[in-house]
C-alpha cells in the first residue's frame, strides 16, 4: 500500500474504533483520549498500522511514495516522524468520531471514515500509473528495469500486509464491540 494511503486508513481506523467504543465515550466524562477505547487503538497503530508503513517503507520505500523521493536520502529521524505522525492522524481520528458519538451523530462519523478510505484509494488510483510498474527511484527516473505490479515482489506483501492489517482492525472493532456487550 502507498503510504499516503495508509495515513487515510489511520485516520479512518481511528474513527472506526471511536465509533466501536460508542458505550465507553457516551457514559465516561473522562476526555477520549483517556479512554480505553483510545488505549486499544493506539496499541492497534503501534503494533500493526506503523509496522505495515515501516514493512512498505523499508522494502518498497520508492514505489509506495509514488517515486517522488529517493528513500535512500531520506533521513531515518525523518521517517520516523512520519510514522509518528501516522498514529497522530490516527488519534485525530479518534478524538473526531469520539466527538461526533458523543454528540449522537453517528451517521456522520461512519460518513467521515468512509470519505477517508475512498480518499485512500482516490489517491492510490490517481498514482495508477507510477504504482503499475515496480522498481527503484533511479530505476523509475530512468525508465528502465521496471517490473510491472503484478509479477512483483510487491504484490504478495501488499496482500499479506493489507490482511494482517484488516485482520487486526476487525479483531480491534470486535473485541471492544464485545467488551461493552459484556460490561453493559
Amino acid at each position: 500500500m502507498p503510504i499516503p494511503t495508509l495515513f487515510f486508513v489511520a485516520f479512518a481506523s481511528g474513527v472506526a474504533t471511536a465509533m466501536a467504543s460508542r458505550r465507553e465515550l457516551r457514559v465516561s466524562p473522562r476526555p477520549a483520549l483517556l479512554s480505553r477505547g483510545f488505549a486499544a487503538y493506539v496499541l492497534f497503530a503501534t503494533l500493526v498500522l506503523v509496522p505495515v508503513s515501516v514493512y512498505f517503507y523499508v522494502f518498497h520505500g520508492d514505489w509506495s511514495l509514488f517515486y517522488l523521493v529517493d528513500v535512500r536520502t531520506v533521513p531515518s529521524a525523518v521517517a520516523m516522524v512520519g510514522f509518528v505522525l501516522e498514529v497522530g492522524v490516527g488519534a485525530v481520528g479518534f478524538a473526531m468520531g469520539a466527538a461526533l458519538v458523543r454528540s449522537q451523530r453517528e451517521p456522520l462519523a461512519g460518513a467521515a471514515a468512509g470519505a477517508a478510505v475512498l480518499a485512500g484509494i482516490l489517491v492510490a488510483w490517481m498514482a495508477r500509473d507510477r504504482l503499475a510498474v515496480v522498481g527503484s527511484y533511479a530505476q523509475f527516473s530512468g525508465g528502465f528495469g521496471l517490473v510491472p505490479f503484478v509479477s512483483a515482489p510487491v504484490l504478495p506483501g501488499a496482500l499479506l500486509m493489507g490482511t494482517l492489517m484488516l485482520a487486526g482492525l476487525g479483531i480491534l472493532v470486535g473485541r471492544i464491540l464485545l467488551g461493552a456487550r459484556r460490561s453493559g
